[in-house]
């Protein structure tokens, strides 16, 4: 290596810097993510995005899939030192041994990148997808027969207030390999982009195939034009669907014939839910052929379609275990009619005054999983400042009525222990600690 990792950071923007779909501004001062695998890809997204911003604003995050025979060790060290050699703050994480499937080991990098972010504060995360990566997934994408071809987008928001972006969505991973490959900058190869086992892979051989099939067209390009058209074409039809939602237990489809709107607008409906592929074909085909239907999603979720009209059916469940960090669309939708938010806002210490009846700040990091169930007889817990009591003898307190008390929604951490229970204080032990606090919201759909 010819140059330090600041010289490289310098050469990259200087080389690619004008391609990157980033705008600066968006971010202003806030904290900003960058995922690093040690891999040629992201490890170009981090030298550019240090390039561009002050280093203490930016954070690298690395997850260490523990596979490999100690090869992701390596990887780890690796970008550890990129990121101690840039003066960028590093947070990495060790996957324990489990399943190793894509799907299992994609919801583990995300929600170790998730923790991150809610302990920085940080509201956007920057990952390297390219412009191959974007033909790959439309191809896997069409095979599947997805409604959603135009993947990865460049920036992906969720309801909690984050963000996904993609800087390099627009660079081919033969200019970034030629880049390297005459600045002499080093990356981490990754193994098993070499096997079959992934689809992916399978594809990534398959590509330059094609090139003599279109003569000199630049059929990439032609990729490319295709996922914005159709990332356009998405977002008019997806807001227009999400318009329709806004009663969680009712949806009226009766003026609408349009496959399109009403295949969203099922999907944006029961986003809460885990539709399967064929519910989801139940549901649509009932709506589209009009014909009267109930169709059960789980064993606690049934919707019955009547005239267009879908109506949502659902059991009170004793126990519910919620992943915060994977809570992505920022709501779950309650048995009752109730609905329960998630957000991470800034916090200051005249927050503890707010009334703890539909609303409260908790500290994030203690609030990693919820347990959302009913009242239990001998519930007991410490609310913060206050001595141990029982729900019993708090709900007698606040005056609320015995036949309401069954319906409120009983937050507990892993281990069983309360956080808070709407109309009553939170827990002594989730009481906020820094700038930044998860504010849980309790209130009707």
């Amino acid at each position: 290596m010819n140059y330090t990792w600041q010289e490289c950071a310098q050469i990259i923007n200087r080389e690619i810097g004008s391609k990157l779909r980033l705008f600066p501004h968006f971010f202003l001062n806030n904290k900003v993510c960058i995922a690093c695998s040690g891999g040629i890809d992201s490890v170009c997204l981090t030298l550019a995005i240090a390039a561009r911003f002050p280093a203490e604003q930016l954070a690298i995050l690395h997850y260490n899939h523990n596979t490999r025979n100690g090869e992701t060790d390596e990887d780890e060290i690796f970008v550890r030192q990129l990121a101690i050699d840039l003066g960028i703050n590093f947070f990495s994480e060790k996957r324990s041994i489990g399943a190793t499937t894509e799907g299992a080991l994609r919801d583990a990098r995300y929600g170790f990148f998730s923790q991150i972010m809610i302990q920085l504060g940080s509201a956007y995360l920057l990952l390297a997808h390219q412009a191959d990566d974007v033909i790959e997934t439309m191809l896997m994408r069409l095979a599947r027969g997805s409604s959603e071809i135009a993947a990865p987008k460049y920036c992906q928001s969720f309801a909690n207030g984050t963000y996904r972006l993609r800087p390099l969505i627009h660079i081919f991973k033969q200019e970034i390999v030629d880049l390297f490959t005459k600045n002499q900058i080093p990356w981490r190869e990754d193994s098993s982009n070499r096997e079959d086992q992934y689809l992916r892979n399978r594809i990534r051989k398959l590509l330059p195939q094609l090139d003599p099939l279109f003569k000199g067209r630049d059929w990439k390009q032609g990729f490319l034009l295709t996922h914005r058209y159709l990332e356009e074409d998405t977002f008019c039809l997806n807001q227009m669907a999400e318009n329709l939602c806004i009663n969680s237990q009712k949806l009226d489809l009766q003026k609408f014939f349009y496959p399109a709107i009403i295949r969203r607008a099922i999907q944006f409906w029961l986003r809460d839910c885990s539709l399967s592929r064929s519910c989801f074909e139940q549901i649509f085909n009932a709506v589209t052929q009009n014909c009267p239907a109930i169709v059960n999603i789980n064993g606690q979720t049934s919707v019955t379609i009547d005239r267009k009209i879908l109506y949502r059916t659902q059991k009170l469940v004793n126990n519910s275990k919620i992943n915060f960090q994977h809570w992505q669309s920022g709501v779950l939708y309650l048995p009752t009619g109730h609905k329960l938010t998630r957000e991470i806002v800034p916090f200051s210490r005249k927050d503890l005054k707010v009334s703890h009846t539909f609303a409260v700040y908790v500290d994030a990091q203690r609030c990693f999983e919820i347990l959302v169930r009913t009242w239990q007889y001998g519930d007991r817990y410490r609310p913060i400042n206050a001595p141990t009591k029982s729900l019993k003898k708090l709900f007698s307190e606040k005056k609320i009525p015995v036949h309401q008390r069954s319906t409120l929604p009983v937050l507990c951490d892993e281990k069983g222990s309360i956080i808070w229970v709407p109309h009553l204080p939170p827990a002594d032990f989730v009481k906020v600690q820094n700038n930044y606090a998860l504010k849980i919201t309790f209130s009707s759909t």
